[in-house]
């Protein structure tokens, strides 16, 4: 299937529900795939440094979590059909993997905040099993490192979510996973834990199927709002960068 070049980014317009059957047959297999869910602020701080470019179009699926995303992609020919949050789609791979007996490990976020959203995870979704987890406060190389992959190991998850930021969620589970192989998916998903424990709530639904939940978020969030230049800076840097490309086309 043809790709849409977002400052570097190759996307697979697909919409959400042929995703998650992708997604379905990706966790039928042991093949280690990487799900990296990359909104506007992260494609223009990628735009800014290749190796970020080349470490996002490493994944197996590329999901265009935020409207930004999405309307970027309408300044081309082949616009994306629909935003595919991160979180929603984690909730639908952990739906799955409680009917499918497959389990699943939290590695990220504040202290006691994976914790906590195991519990509330494993109580809301009946037949989740969630093997382990730990917080986000270690050293990424080194003896630190080194226990928490062993950590890992020895719970021998199907299923890894990794909630440290980007790029350094990115960096991790591709530096990392390769010497986890029993693992069938790894997703970076941000602060996704933050809501699952109950740390921060999610806007209402009316809003997210507006598109408009990182204004909610924003608004309600004052360190948050501070990122919103990012937003403006990304789809003109976006406007240039197709003119560019259709400009050597012509």
């Amino acid at each position: 299937m043809n790709t849409i070049d977002i400052l570097g980014v190759r996307f697979t317009p697909i919409d959400t529900k042929t995703a998650y059957e992708e997604i379905a047959e990706l966790l039928s297999k042991q093949e280690n795939a990487r799900i990296f869910t990359p909104n506007a602020e992260i494609l223009y701080k990628a735009s800014r440094e290749r190796e970020l470019v080349d470490l996002l179009n490493s994944a197996d699926m590329l999901l265009p979590d935020g409207v930004g995303t999405v309307l970027a992609s309408r300044l081309s020919d082949k616009p994306l059909p629909c935003r595919i949050t991160g979180i929603d789609t984690a909730e639908y791979v952990l739906s799955l993997a409680a009917r499918s007996g497959l389990s699943v490990f939290l590695l990220g976020g504040e202290r006691d905040v994976a914790e906590k959203a195991k519990g509330e995870l494993e109580r809301r979704i009946q037949g989740l099993r969630i093997c382990g987890t730990h917080h986000g406060y270690f050293e990424r190389s080194g003896k630190e490192n080194e226990a928490v992959v062993k950590m890992i190991a020895d719970a021998h998850p199907d299923v890894l979510f990794v909630c440290l930021g980007f790029p350094e969620q990115e960096k991790w589970i591709a530096k990392n996973t390769p010497s986890l192989p029993f693992l069938r998916l790894s997703m970076g998903l941000g602060g996704s834990f933050d809501v699952w424990s109950g740390k921060v709530r999610r806007a209402p639904e009316a809003v997210r199927r507006m598109g408009l939940e990182w204004l909610a978020r924003s608004l309600g969030d004052m360190r948050r709002l501070r990122r919103l230049p990012y937003l403006f800076l990304f789809i003109l840097k976006a406007a240039r960068y197709r003119n560019a490309i259709s400009s050597k086309t012509l």
